[in-house]
């Protein structure tokens, strides 16, 4: 718990701002869309993690507006998202509604919007731990009011503001440098793999050739919790999205609609159906698997026929030559969710090769993932490294140890180790 500093003001937020929650007018209604009054939605701040935000993907008529509980709120006013999830943040460029997943601090004079903005982003670990819900957590706007706010004067606030934004500037640029070795690595190894199979392979056939059997999951109803180890689960899409298996990647199942014929077995080959744009017929190797998982409707098991490796097929299926087969062979008018048919995955054109060649494929893809790995896992090292920083950098702006001199970043590191 971060003190408040000796000088500085504390009250319940909703003492000090304007509480504000947002509603929602009729979807079916067509005239209440599509008018002159901005609307936010938690879903926009997803899409969009601007620091402001002037409007969301649709807009409220007037009619829309005065239909239900949304209200305008000024410019500067610090919008939260309540739910799904709790705790993104967005200072209002103009005056703008929200819907009912978002509450909403209207800072009084003396309260400066962007200390309230980098206040209540710091605020979010105690926002998610007292929001309440089952499938969906949700703070309430009793709880969002309860939420404990503290300030200097005006002039620190701005102080404090500058000196954070300039240390989380120079913290977000490393950042951006790591993602792009992260993706450059990973580049690396897919440039790798088709090396190998371009080496090895030279005629090429129908998928189909060398698969002897697909097996497709089925749908077992809708949200639910991961299965515990001696129940039923069946997997999600995010189980293969990832070129790793993720077995927890799972949601419980009723014991009595689980077919056993469907069980996920070590082995198993397993390519996603349906997914993003990116990760459609995305292939995973399945080395460990725990009992009573089943496969989904959304995830197929392809089953090599004789004489075909499925390390090798695996490594064929993630190749770029086979990747950008299969986006361009998927359907679906949205990105977030694209289908691959058994028919059109089955006609993809992959090389053949004999079984010493295949092997050879295996060895040197193992090889370059060992080597692109190494990096990666060093990236994903500083990547959480710079998380505690982030987080430390907060803390420290907060409990009034931030003073702009060099000396901060050594304090702050000296947070962020103490957090690890």
């Amino acid at each position: 718990m971060i003190e408040v500093p000796a000088g500085w003001s504390s009250a319940p937020l909703g003492d000090v701002c304007k509480v504000v929650s947002g509603g929602t007018p009729k979807t079916a209604v067509d005239r209440f869309w599509g008018g002159e009054v901005p609307w936010i939605t938690p879903a926009d701040m997803s899409r969009d993690r601007s620091q402001v935000l002037y409007s969301g993907a649709r807009s409220l008529s007037d009619e829309g507006y005065r239909s239900c509980g949304a209200t305008l709120v000024p410019e500067g006013s610090v919008v939260v998202s309540s739910r799904a999830p709790v705790g993104y943040v967005a200072i209002a460029g103009q005056e703008l509604s929200t819907n009912q997943g978002c509450k909403t601090a209207v800072p009084p004079s003396g309260i400066d919007s962007k200390y309230l903005y980098w206040f209540l982003v710091a605020a979010k670990p105690d926002l998610e731990a007292r929001a309440s819900g089952t499938t969906f957590k949700e703070i309430s706007a009793k709880r969002f009011a309860e939420t404990r706010l503290w300030w200097p004067e005006p002039s620190e606030q701005e102080r404090i503001v500058e000196i954070l934004e300039d240390h989380l500037s120079r913290l977000d640029a490393g950042v951006d440098y790591l993602h792009a070795v992260h993706k450059r690595a990973n580049s690396l190894r897919q440039a790798y793999r088709q090396s190998a199979l371009d080496e090895f392979g030279a005629e090429l056939v129908p998928l189909g050739d060398l698969v002897a059997k697909v097996e497709a999951g089925r749908s077992l109803g809708g949200a639910a919790p991961p299965a515990a180890a001696d129940e039923w689960g069946i997997i999600k899409v995010s189980a293969m999205t990832w070129g790793e298996f993720r077995p927890n990647e799972n949601k419980l199942i009723p014991a009595e609609k689980a077919n056993a014929r469907y069980e996920i077995l070590p082995g198993d080959l397993l390519v996603s159906r349906a997914n993003t744009s990116a990760y459609v017929g995305a292939s995973v190797l399945v080395k460990e698997a725990r009992p009573r998982l089943l496969l989904s409707d959304k995830s197929l098991r392809l089953m090599p026929a004789p004489g075909v490796s499925a390390e090798w097929l695996h490594e064929v299926l993630q190749a770029p030559g086979s990747r950008d087969q299969i986006s361009r062979l998927a359907t679906g008018t949205k990105d977030s969710m694209r289908n691959i048919s058994q028919k059109a995955l089955l006609s993809i054109q992959v090389p053949v090769m004999d079984e010493d060649a295949q092997t050879a494929v295996v060895e040197r893809c193992a090889r370059s993932a060992e080597m692109v790995g190494t990096v990666v896992d060093a990236v994903d090292r500083e990547l959480r490294r710079a998380d505690r920083l982030r987080r430390s950098l907060l803390i420290a702006a907060f409990s009034g140890r931030m003073t702009g001199a060099s000396s901060d970043v050594d304090r702050v590191e000296e947070l962020a180790e103490a957090m690890a």
